[in-house]
């Protein structure tokens, strides 16, 4: 089991990822909850490795990540296009309906944040190799 983050300055997108790399849960979340709910998630799943995306406050959630009380391996993973695939992802697991799916999907907007689905490309890329 992994957690994987994609860090932001207001809102972060958290997922815990299984071996098979199923999504066991997936959300965004502010940026104040976020270590609070990363302990929650360890606890609740027995995780052992968290990957971060290495952009956007990066550096923060790590410095906050290693105060805690508990050990788990750190990992970062390049965050480069993550949001174009997430977007990809979104769609195909949520299609349009309507007339909007005769509109291309890149053309098109998802009506919610989809940090939570950059995450989870970043948990794929780690576990991947």
């Amino acid at each position: 089991m992994i957690i994987a983050i994609d860090p932001g300055r207001e809102k972060c997108g958290l997922v815990v990822l299984n071996s098979s790399i199923q999504a066991l849960e997936k959300k965004v979340i502010s940026r104040v909850d976020l270590i609070p709910e990363v302990l929650n998630l360890i606890a609740k799943y027995r995780v052992e490795t968290i990957v971060i995306g290495g952009g956007t406050a990066s550096k923060s959630v790590q410095k906050e990540l290693s105060r805690m009380e508990v050990r788990v391996n750190i990992i970062f993973v390049p965050e480069r296009f993550s949001t174009l695939e997430a977007r990809r992802l979104y769609w195909k697991e949520n299609p349009p309906r309507g007339l909007k799916r005769f509109i291309p999907t890149s053309l098109l907007n998802p009506p919610h944040p989809i940090d939570d689905y950059a995450a989870q490309i970043l948990g794929m890329r780690y576990l991947k190799g």
